[in-house]
């Protein structure tokens, strides 16, 4: 029987890059919030190309917005865990729902912690894909 997994990603490169990524996060919190804006940007442009102009035109405006105000988009992501997490609530998975409340709301306390979080992940994906093979992970 085969099993399915995710592919097994390390070496030098696949590792240097998010460990470059993540200090430039650390150094510079905001310029996530700024790569995400020209994201959607480029991705409502590739919407109009592709013939929907509605799409295309809501994801250009949502770009320009987060280019604006940069720190909106942690509250965006704050109010959808906590939405999420009271819809798991009421569904009845209790920690999983209680785990995204409380991530919103500490998001939505702190917006730039979710910065800080991005960059500690794509740091240490970054040493692990680059030294995981040693440590036998």
């Amino acid at each position: 029987m085969t099993d399915i997994g995710f592919p097994e990603i390390n070496g030098i490169i696949a590792g240097i890059i998010p460990l470059a990524l993540g200090i430039l996060i650390l150094i510079f919190p905001k310029i996530i919030n700024y790569f995400i804006g020209a994201f959607m940007i480029l991705a409502g442009i590739g919407w109009i190309a592709g013939g929907s102009v509605l799409a295309g035109t809501v994801s250009i405006g949502f770009g320009i917005v987060v280019f604006m105000f940069p720190a909106i988009l942690n509250y965006l992501v704050a109010a959808y865990l906590i939405l999420v997490g009271i819809f798991l609530l009421t569904a009845g998975a209790t920690v999983i729902g209680a785990i995204s409340l409380i991530a919103g709301v500490v998001i939505l306390i702190a917006p730039e912690i979710l910065n800080i979080l991005i960059a500690i992940y794509l740091i240490a994906a970054g040493l692990l894909a680059m030294f995981g093979d040693r440590l036998n992970l």
